[in-house]
């Protein structure tokens, strides 16, 4: 918080009412931000990888159940499938 109050910054209750806003400020930040590709790097991997990951995280939550009724997935090795995707 002291840091804070040294470098001026504003808290994301003080964005917007209740800091609503703040969301959509981040989100605005991170798309303006300017994209820096390595030099000496293969560019197709370099853009898929993040998008593998987030894949790879989504696929997790194919077998947790969301009640008795809701799940996505019933397999019997869900937790083997977990580590699986995980690692």
């Amino acid at each position: 918080k002291i840091m804070g109050i040294i470098q001026r910054r504003k808290g994301p209750n003080v964005i917007g009412f209740l800091g609503l806003l703040q969301p959509l400020a981040d989100g605005l930040k991170l798309f303006v931000k300017e994209t820096i590709f390595p030099s000496n790097s293969t560019i197709s991997i370099f853009l898929i990888a993040p998008l593998l990951t987030f894949i790879l995280s989504l696929i997790g939550w194919a077998v947790i159940p969301f009640s008795n009724q809701i799940v996505l997935s019933d397999i019997n090795i869900g937790v083997l499938y977990l580590f699986a995707t995980s690692s």
